[in-house]
């Protein structure tokens, strides 16, 4: 097999894998994803299912691909963490976060992920262990107390729930409020989660590594 060869296989394959997670997004949105199986999915993105499953085992992990592709946690938490752990970085985290569930010309594709997340308790799961991952990855790893996991859990908890309640619940006046009087009136609630009553003393730079 020459390297060309190689190179147009690995590429046939990523655009069946996209092929594949796209799929997903018509399906999951159309019919629900418990009303959605694997077969489905592999005959809507032309695939034989035993390929398709080479590139994605099962349903779940065409959901958390398509989560990935769609919100893409791990690369939007970065810029706001790279600044080090201080006492901005649960405003940063908040403004990242929450701006992308602002509608543009359309309607945030985040919400869309998130109607059909809630709407299977094994969708949610998936779901959450993306964000969990993401923000243990992030932020967890940079938080120098014993309890970091959870407090990164609880965090997360609060930025979803703000964002569910302004978008998806659509709950006066969360709704009437602009975007950055939402960031600042949550902010010292979530600096708190994340990073303890005495967050004001407990600023340090990042580690660099």
């Amino acid at each position: 097999m020459t390297f060309t060869s190689i190179g147009t296989a690995a590429e046939a394959r990523a655009e069946a894998t996209q092929a594949l997670i796209s799929a997903g997004r018509t399906l999951f949105t159309r019919r629900g994803y418990r009303q959605t199986d694997f077969a489905d999915l592999a005959r809507t993105a032309g695939l034989e299912p035993e390929f398709a499953r080479e590139l994605l085992p099962d349903k779940a992990a065409v959901f958390g691909a398509l989560i990935e592709r769609t919100v893409k946690v791990a690369g939007l938490l970065g810029p706001a963490v790279a600044e080090g752990v201080d006492e901005d970085l649960p405003t940063r985290l908040a403004r990242t976060y929450l701006t992308l569930w602002e509608p543009g010309e359309e309607e945030s594709p985040l919400i869309e992920v998130y109607r059909v997340a809630l709407s299977d308790k094994e969708a949610s799961a998936v779901l959450r262990e993306c964000i969990s991952d993401s923000l243990n990855t992030s932020v967890g790893s940079e938080l120098a107390t014993q309890d970091a996991e959870l407090r990164t859990a609880l965090f997360g908890a609060q930025l979803a729930g703000t964002a569910i309640v302004r978008h998806l619940v659509g709950a006066a006046p969360l709704t009437s409020a602009d975007i950055e009087t939402v960031i600042e009136t949550v902010t010292p609630s979530l600096r708190h989660t994340l990073l303890g009553p005495n967050s004001s003393r407990r600023s340090h730079p990042r580690t660099v590594r």
